[in-house]
């Protein structure tokens, strides 16, 4: 299982949802220094884990999963794939003008 950078997905999380870094550091009850910190962060405490999973509505946990590992490989081949096709179907698209 490849190692998981949590900060780094927290991040990631955060900036999807469109949360700015303060209304996040208010939500979790910590400073944004503190913030900026958990990003940094290679591991975390299981219980700001299961604050910052339960603020930002995503199961972070899941990270730490060898399932989760396999699945999200096996969408990223998957995406590719349906790149390949799509690329492929503007092809034939373009040979039946």
């Amino acid at each position: 299982m490849s190692e998981v950078n949590i900060g780094q997905q927290i991040k990631l999380v955060v900036e999807s949802r469109g949360i700015t870094i303060t209304e996040f550091a208010k939500r979790i009850n910590k400073s944004r220094e503190n913030v900026y910190s958990i990003f940094s962060r290679k591991t975390i405490d299981t219980g700001l884990l299961s604050t910052n999973s339960r603020v930002l509505d995503y199961d972070f946990f899941t990270h730490f999963s060898s399932k989760y590992q396999e699945l999200n490989s096996r969408i990223q081949i998957l995406e590719e794939e349906n790149q390949m096709l799509k690329e492929y179907a503007l092809l034939l698209k373009k040979g039946g003008e």
